[in-house]
């Protein structure tokens, strides 16, 4: 008998066991695997995951069925870390302890739903709890996004475009995941994300509401901390809870008047109301801006009145935001509206800067230098159109996935990028440069004269070229050569501020003053001016006179003086003033003094 409960027994504990120490495995048949509720397969390179359930049974399934990708990522994410603090053990203990921190600090905020699915996830996969939660908050917490979002609408429906612009993640364009979550009792939704990265910087839900973020960098008001605002889940996983929970933008409205966090844009789109909307996100507040004649769009500056003047300084109206801004506009304005995904497409691809087919500069154009993600959302169709890259992803092959079929398709071929033989060299430029002085304090004179072989070695757009010349040659103290390819700079370029700032500048540490203003002048005159460029340009005016005045005193360089900063304070009075824009001002007003 005490055998006969022996063996019962050790049946009983052998089954327990087993139950505790699950070795998971998915089946696959025909391309695609699957795991209790979940499956994925992959076409075109992109993996197609939908997983089903409770919170931590989806995580489960994202676990099992992605382990191979995120066994991958895992190697990527240490790869980046090594580039950012280096491979010395005291540095990367230093950095592990910050970063567990920082994850700590996330925690707080997150909802238990999400903290069980990354559970879940590391359940499924081969990595441990910890190194799971590394990966998913790793981009949060080292990068910042800048973006460009807008919804249009015709008669016949309404679509969402986007991309994504995120400097330093690169290399997790290799690991791009779509990812249908059906959570228990609530709206599905299909992100467009990375493996193993659970929240949703772009996405739409399967009753037709859109969502995707854009960074607001308004700053923080003196005295207060942006934990003062930032209090509640943080906002990628907040744009999966709304569309989760939400079809239409009334209830948009009730989800965002409750959360409080800082400095970001929310572009929405529902197919229910037909209509959209950007929310603006600031100092735990948030401003509603409706669509207008059919089209609402935002880069990195508020829309509404106040967000754009009482929250932003007059440094953030510069050329990085206006220019994606103003093409924006100009292409929703000159591109037919007959067939809205075309249209989107057109405008999410684009690399113009102004009258240039390709931006010379960086991040300028709305399909740029760290556009890793380029998508359409057709709310009305539910279909998602997408790209992805580590560069001008809106070039990239375009994918149609088709929500409800599951079909994918090539949506559009890869296209040529507009000055493609300038851009490569532009970038073996620029990976020589780093490779070579990027981590040099100061160049010396030698290094200077590598540089301008190198470059007449490459064939480099033309403008690009003789910027670089221009301020090589003022490095070597060759006025003669670098006032030669700063004239050639402007002539290539008439229109564009960056030319005659380094005319400016040459003259400047020429000492040759009179000739610095006459650059400043001469770009206010011709060049694509923002409000940051009026500021910065009449701020440096008042240095130079100063400088003149010291040379060879005269009245008319004081009348100047106090002109210009007359100028100056009106020309800051409408935007927020922030510690930075207040200490320029304190500085000039420093200058002015000496005059009274």
């Amino acid at each position: 008998m005490k055998l006969k409960h022996l063996s019962i027994l050790t049946a009983l504990l052998l089954s327990s066991l087993s139950l505790f120490a699950q070795d998971y495995q998915y089946n696959e048949k025909n391309g695609i695997r699957t795991f209790h509720q979940g499956s994925m397969f992959v076409k075109e390179g992109v993996p197609f995951l939908t997983v089903k359930g409770d919170s931590y049974e989806m995580g489960l399934q994202y676990g099992v069925l992605m382990n191979d990708q995120i066994m991958e990522m895992q190697v990527k994410v240490d790869s980046v870390v090594e580039t950012y603090v280096g491979k010395f053990f005291l540095k990367k203990w230093i950095a592990n302890m910050v970063l567990k921190s920082k994850i700590r600090k996330i925690e707080k905020r997150m909802p238990e739903e999400f903290i069980k699915e990354l559970e879940g996830i590391a359940e499924g996969c081969d990595l441990n709890l910890r190194q799971v939660k590394t990966i998913a908050y790793f981009p949060q917490i080292f990068f910042e996004i800048s973006c460009t979002s807008f919804v249009m609408k015709n008669k016949n429906g309404i679509v969402h475009g986007r991309n994504l612009d995120w400097p330093g993640i690169e290399t997790f364009t290799k690991f791009p995941l779509i990812v249908n979550y059906h959570r228990k009792e609530k709206i599905p939704n299909t992100i467009l994300t990375f493996v193993c990265y659970p929240g949703a910087y772009t996405g739409m839900n399967h009753n037709g509401l859109s969502m995707s973020i854009n960074t607001n960098g308004c700053p923080i008001p003196e005295g207060k901390e942006e934990s003062d605002y930032v209090t509640d889940m943080p906002m990628p996983f907040q744009l999966r809870y709304v569309m989760e929970n939400a079809d239409e933008l009334s209830e948009v409205d009730e989800m965002f008047n409750n959360y409080s966090t800082h400095g970001w844009f929310i572009t929405v789109g529902s197919n229910k109301d037909q209509s959209g909307a950007m929310y603006e996100l600031t100092r735990g507040k948030y401003i509603k801006n409706k669509m207008q004649d059919n089209y609402i769009g935002v880069t990195n500056l508020a829309v509404s009145e106040k967000g754009r003047y009482e929250y932003s300084s007059i440094n953030m109206h510069g050329e990085f935001n206006l220019t994606r801004e103003d093409k924006l506009k100009e292409l929703n304005q000159n591109i037919s509206n007959n067939n809205l995904v075309d249209k989107a497409y057109q405008m999410v691809s684009s690399t113009a800067y102004y009258e240039l087919p390709h931006d010379t500069s960086w991040g300028c154009s709305i399909n740029n230098d760290i556009t890793v993600k380029s998508c359409i959302m057709d709310n009305t169709r539910q279909k998602i159109y997408f790209a992805y890259g580590e560069m001008l992803a809106g070039c990239n092959q375009f994918l149609e996935y088709d929500i409800a079929t599951q079909d994918v398709s090539v949506y559009r071929e890869k296209q040529t990028i507009p000055d493609g033989d300038y851009l490569k060299n532009r970038l073996v430029f620029k990976k020589w440069y780093q490779e070579n002085y990027s981590r040099k304090k100061k160049l010396e004179e030698e290094d200077y004269l590598k540089m301008i072989e190198k470059v007449n070695e490459l064939e480099l757009q033309p403008a690009y070229k003789y910027n670089l010349l221009s301020r090589c040659y003022i490095n070597v103290e060759n006025k003669e050569k670098a006032i030669e390819y700063a004239s050639k700079y402007v002539a290539e370029m008439p229109t564009f501020g960056s030319t005659y700032i380094t005319q400016f500048t040459i003259n400047r540490l020429s000492k040759d003053y009179e000739k610095a203003i006459q650059s400043i002048l001469e770009m206010l005159k011709n060049a694509h001016n923002t409000p940051s460029d009026y500021f910065w340009a009449k701020r440096q005016m008042i240095r130079m006179y100063d400088k003149m005045q010291t040379q060879s005193p005269n009245p008319e360089n004081i009348r100047q003086m106090k002109k210009l900063n007359q100028e100056i304070k009106e020309l800051c009075k409408p935007f927020y003033p922030a510690k930075w824009v207040k200490s320029e001002i304190e500085k000039i007003d420093t200058i002015i003094a000496k005059y009274q």
